[in-house]
């Protein structure tokens, strides 16, 4: 299980040789424990940042979709989602079974399906079969639907700020020093020890790195691109 927020601030604090934080005091702690909580935010925060799709970032989604509307908005702390991964959901009482969506440009629904859509109005037009990227923060499906359909799909999260004590980042635990090494660049920068916060910063990029060697720079197969003459 990732470790808690407090736990996070108390792993900065001693590496700084600072008095720690009580689960008491947490919430209204100043000064240079103040100073560790927005560190290790941000340290976390970039960490998030440096790749679209970290697997423990990995969610999935399932959404009731309404009679007659073509067009919805994506989950809490959505970054990109995996548009192959829609489908249909069985169900008995309405008559479908499983069955994957194709994924189209919303340009394509814009000149062949947007009109039919809006002509039939909060009716609907029969099974949804494909999905797109909305204009905004959302998907729309096509045809639209004509009766409560369900749909999952799978996607990757944003990063979510830790408030509370207990609160928990989605990296695994086993990366903690990477956290810590980031959030000790951000103190050593807010102190002006740019000596500190060099070294600091080197240890978090390759900490970040490593992460990506594990969990990114992988394949799956290799192919031969030669071309014989």
């Amino acid at each position: 299980m990732p470790s808690t927020y407090i736990d996070l601030c108390n792993q900065v604090l001693r590496r700084l040789n600072e008095v720690e934080i009580a689960v008491g005091d947490f919430p209204n702690v100043r000064g240079v424990q103040a100073l560790v909580k927005d560190a290790v935010k941000a340290a976390i925060a970039q960490v998030n940042q440096a790749e679209y799709e970290w697997p423990f970032n990995a969610a999935e989604h399932t959404e009731t979709l309404v009679v007659g509307q073509s067009e919805y908005t994506w989950p809490t702390y959505f970054k990109v989602s995996d548009w192959n991964s829609f489908q249909l959901q069985k169900n008995a009482s309405l008559g479908i079974g499983y069955k994957s969506m194709k994924p189209i440009d919303r340009d394509t629904w814009y000149s062949q399906h947007r009109d039919a859509d809006y002509e039939a109005g909060s009716a609907g037009r029969g099974v949804p079969e494909m999905v797109f990227q909305g204009h905004g923060n959302g998907f729309g499906v096509t045809p639209s639907p004509d009766k409560a359909y369900s749909i999952r799909f799978r996607y990757y999260q944003n990063y979510s700020d830790l408030i509370n004590h207990d609160d928990v980042t989605r990296i695994p635990e086993s990366f903690d020093t990477v956290i810590i090494d980031g959030a000790l660049y951000h103190l050593y920068m807010f102190k002006d020890n740019i000596e500190s916060s060099q070294a600091a910063f080197m240890t978090f990029e390759r900490g970040i790195k490593n992460l990506q060697s594990l969990y990114i720079n992988n394949f799956e197969y290799i192919s031969d691109t030669r071309v014989r003459f």
